[in-house]
């Protein structure tokens, strides 16, 4: 049975605003390695009042000059504007556009950060939860399905803790 106890508050700099989780996480996946500078997340959450949640979460330690030439597939900036307080300790300069390296930043210089990326969606059903975390939505319309490891992880530990994704 979930308690009050069971509500997660998931608050980020990066975020437009906190979102609350009522229930618990039974799933959790990582791509995360010793050595890496970016990485995703992936948590699965049964709701107190039916129905799951899915959080995936996109990490970088990696920031940028402020007018950094790196872009996005969409062609934006790569990161969003920040000063050397919003950079975690483990920070890392870009190798391509080569800021500054943490400690020879001046105090109030600005640059530009890759705050974590958070998407959540509310799923009705463990089948739905499995569709959001696999199937991709191409520019072209197109479709196609992928089981990353921390998707493959999340859904093998969601499958421990929940019968209903077992089936």
């Amino acid at each position: 049975m979930m308690t009050e106890a069971d509500t997660v508050l998931i608050a980020d700099k990066g975020m437009i605003k906190p979102v609350e989780i009522n229930g618990v996480r039974i799933g959790h996946g990582t791509s995360r390695r010793p050595d890496s500078l970016a990485w995703a997340e992936i948590e699965i959450y049964k709701l107190r009042d039916g129905g799951y949640m899915t959080h995936r979460i996109g990490m970088s330690l990696t920031y940028h000059t402020a007018g950094t030439r790196c872009v996005t597939r969409d062609g934006d900036q790569r990161g969003d504007v920040a000063t050397i307080d919003d950079l975690p300790d483990d920070a890392e300069p870009c190798l391509r556009c080569r800021p500054e390296p943490p400690e020879y930043l001046p105090e109030r210089a600005v640059i530009r950060y890759e705050f974590p990326r958070h998407t959540f969606d509310n799923c009705a059903t463990p089948e739905e939860v499995v569709e959001r975390l696999t199937v991709i939505h191409h520019r072209d319309h197109g479709r196609s399905v992928r089981y990353s490891k921390p998707v493959r992880d999340a859904l093998r530990e969601a499958a421990l803790n929940d019968p209903a994704f077992s089936r």
